[in-house]
């Protein structure tokens, strides 16, 4: 997988979620650019920063990895 597989990923998971970019940076802590950046591919995330996302968007990791 590539990283912008994941950044599609969690793209479309947060759009379900009915969250922004914006909002979902406000609740991990992060600047908004943080968000766009992993959503395009252009940076590496850390597993502490999945789990938080994860844990916002009440979902289980696996579910940014799968194609």
């Amino acid at each position: 997988m590539e990283f912008r597989d994941f950044g599609i990923n969690l793209a479309k998971i947060r759009m379900n979620a009915n969250l922004s970019a914006y909002e979902l940076s406000l609740r991990i802590e992060k600047d908004a650019s943080y968000i766009h950046k992993v959503e395009s591919g252009k940076l590496n995330i850390s597993l502490k920063m999945i789990l938080k996302i994860c844990e916002v968007l009440k979902i289980e990791p696996i579910e940014l990895f799968r194609h």
